[in-house]
């Protein structure tokens, strides 16, 4: 049976990709219904479905392959996008995506889902190959350090967007400048006090720093929330951190 073959070699799929491989043969999707009915089907969403038929029967689904089928343009960033670039640092349940259709976030097999609305400013990305010959539409590295430094709380924390970020073995500077060229003050301190922390790493010139010193004006800027309590001063950036300088600088020195 053509749905039975279609179930045991195709994982994850959407109501779009189950319609141009059987029309709109009404006996099919009632043998589809008929299959979700069964438990030989998962539907985490209207609209979309993940096979646990034959060969799926006994593992889950990769959850950037469930997300890709949720709209068209799906584009992986903060979380997704650190785990993505091979350098996130805590271990997460939540895959995030931007998208430009108006989608609710959903739960399926232990995932939570959060779509994202796409920004306003188009996010640079690139189709990313991974190990397992899977590509998806990711943020670039330059693109992600910036996103995780203008929303911590999205990406997990202050420190794990550190200790993650120091993860990349290098950066484009100049790209990374022009992405938080148009940015708050606010992002450009926290970014400049990072890039001064990974200067030697990341090879950043000391007229870059300068230059991103004397955009800030007088501050303060907060790292985090400024509704936390932000006891320690960084001069130069006019930045309240929300921790011990030298306590942050330990979580990108690994």
């Amino acid at each position: 049976m053509a749905i039975q073959e279609y179930l045991s070699n195709t994982q994850v799929f959407n109501a779009a990709d189950f319609r141009q491989e059987f029309g709109e043969s009404l006996t099919d999707r009632n043998l589809l219904v008929r299959a979700v009915r069964r438990g030989r089907v998962d539907r985490p969403r209207r609209g979309l479905y993940v096979s646990k038929t034959g060969p799926y029967s006994r593992g889950q689904a990769d959850p950037f392959d469930v997300a890709v089928k949720v709209a068209d343009d799906v584009v992986f960033c903060f979380l997704s996008a650190l785990e993505l670039h091979g350098v996130a640092h805590n271990l997460t349940f939540r895959t995030q995506f931007y998208t430009t259709h108006k989608i609710t976030g959903f739960g399926y097999a232990g995932q939570e889902y959060q779509p994202l609305r796409y920004p306003t400013t188009p996010p640079v990305t690139r189709g990313l190959l991974t190990p397992s010959g899977r590509r998806y539409q990711v943020t670039t590295r330059e693109q992600t350090l910036v996103d995780c430094l203008a929303r911590p709380n999205a990406a997990g924390g202050v420190e794990n967007v550190l200790r993650s970020a120091c993860g990349f073995a290098h950066l484009d500077v100049d790209g990374v400048l022009a992405i938080a060229a148009g940015s708050s003050a606010t992002l450009r301190a926290r970014l400049g006090w990072v890039l001064e922390t990974r200067a030697v790493q990341w090879r950043v010139g000391t007229q870059a720093l300068g230059t991103l010193a004397a955009s800030l004006g007088a501050g303060p800027h907060y790292f985090s929330s400024a509704g936390i309590k932000h006891p320690h001063w960084v001069n130069r950036w006019r930045l309240y951190l929300p921790f011990p300088e030298q306590e942050m600088v330990a979580w990108m020195d690994q």
